[in-house]
């Protein structure tokens, strides 16, 4: 890496050193200016050449070990940066894009052209502030803040900042609301009026009420997940959908493979989807994959059924019932059902997929509160006395 200098005016120097390139591959360079003159208005030409020298040597080095980027820098190209960083260690596209989205929508237009070594707490308030104003939710503006927050402890790393201005920032508390799931009557409610709009896609919701998986999990289903004897069901991948209406699958959210248990129901739920792909397949003559998709708008089962299909499918289905619910809250019914039927926490999260079971202790403790009020009545009523 190499620097210029050149003489100004006598004594004065003007120092540039190339330190990289923005996204647009343009140059980006450093200059300073070096007077030499200690004020003397009789200097020479060609005077401080050596400090000059000196003080170029010390820029190259700083930019050799990327400490002069911190310099120029702005928050706009840490984030460019940081997203190419994350789509290289394996981040998931649907994370991702989500990123960009928050990135290129929210933080750039505010605080994209800031510099890094400017950048302060205060300018992160006040865009929390704005957000809040423009009545965002206080868990929208917390994703703001843990996008900008994970970018400047990757800067930090790269030496790019001397330490994180987002740990010093006030984002909005989140309070906790307490889960709301559908009950059994209104799961069965949904579910019966799904039947008459789509039997294979009521057949998804089943399946999504009694295993706890996530749309894109359930989309995932192929049929050599399925152990018919064992009675369980594997769930190792999840779809998503890419720009253009296309599809792909990756990693569940956690990169885990699991395996859970199905009972009778599940299992009997599953073969009415096998005959009915196997109906379907034998009067247009075709013959299904055997690793086909187990839902899918393919007779043969070539592709899944989309995510955003599922949601809208449920909505619909849901507001015929006359259920206010979604569809993520099947999930919180598989799991608080789980809870209240007495199975630990251990053996639910390890059903939804949660890697640290903490995670469905803190998210269901309502569940548990409940649960701790039934032992201690039974505690209780063990060492009741029998009334003389």
């Amino acid at each position: 890496m190499r620097g210029t200098k050149t003489e100004r005016r006598p004594g004065v120097w003007k120092l540039r050193v190339y330190v990289g390139k923005k996204p647009d591959g343009t140059p980006i360079q450093v200059t300073r200016t070096l007077d030499t003159t200690g004020g003397n208005p009789n200097a020479k030409p060609g005077s401080g050449s050596r400090l000059a020298d000196r003080e170029l040597a010390k820029m190259v080095a700083e930019a050799s070990a990327g400490r002069l980027a911190m310099t120029t820098t702005t928050v706009e190209q840490l984030l460019d940066r940081w997203l190419e960083h994350c789509e290289t260690m394996g981040r998931s596209p649907t994370t991702l894009r989500k990123y960009r989205d928050i990135a290129g929508r929210v933080v750039n237009p505010a605080i994209g052209s800031i510099r890094l070594d400017k950048l302060r707490a205060s300018d992160l308030d006040k865009l929390y502030a704005s957000l809040t104003a423009e009545g965002k939710a206080p868990t929208t503006v917390r994703r703001v803040h843990a996008l900008i927050g994970a970018a400047l402890h990757q800067a930090e790393r790269w030496d790019l900042v001397e330490r994180n201005v987002a740990r010093r920032a006030s984002p909005p508390p989140v309070h906790q609301a307490q889960i709301e799931t559908p009950s059994p009557d209104e799961v069965l409610a949904i579910i019966q009026v799904a039947e008459k709009i789509d039997p294979n896609l009521a057949r998804m919701l089943l399946i999504a009420a009694m295993t706890g998986c996530r749309r894109g999990e359930l989309c995932a289903l192929r049929w050599t997940d399925l152990d018919w004897d064992a009675h369980t069901l594997t769930v190792a991948r999840s779809v998503y959908e890419t720009t253009g209406g296309g599809w792909a699958e990756k990693s569940t959210k956690t990169h885990q493979t699991r395996r859970i248990g199905l009972d009778d129901l599940a299992v009997e739920t599953f073969q009415a989807q096998r005959d009915s792909v196997d109906d379907l397949a034998r009067q247009l003559r075709l013959t299904p994959e055997p690793d086909g998709f187990i839902f899918s708008p393919s007779p043969v089962g070539a592709e899944p059924t989309r995510p955003d299909v599922v949601t809208h499918f449920f909505t619909r289905a849901s507001k015929r019932a006359g259920v206010k619910t979604h569809l993520h809250a099947l999930r919180h019914f598989s799991a608080t059902q789980g809870i209240a039927s007495g199975a630990d926490v251990v053996t639910v999260a390890g059903r939804l997929g949660h890697r640290d079971p903490s995670i469905t202790l803190r998210v269901y403790s309502h569940v548990l509160e409940q649960r701790d009020r039934d032992v201690a009545a039974a505690i209780g009523a063990s060492l009741r006395r029998p009334s003389s």
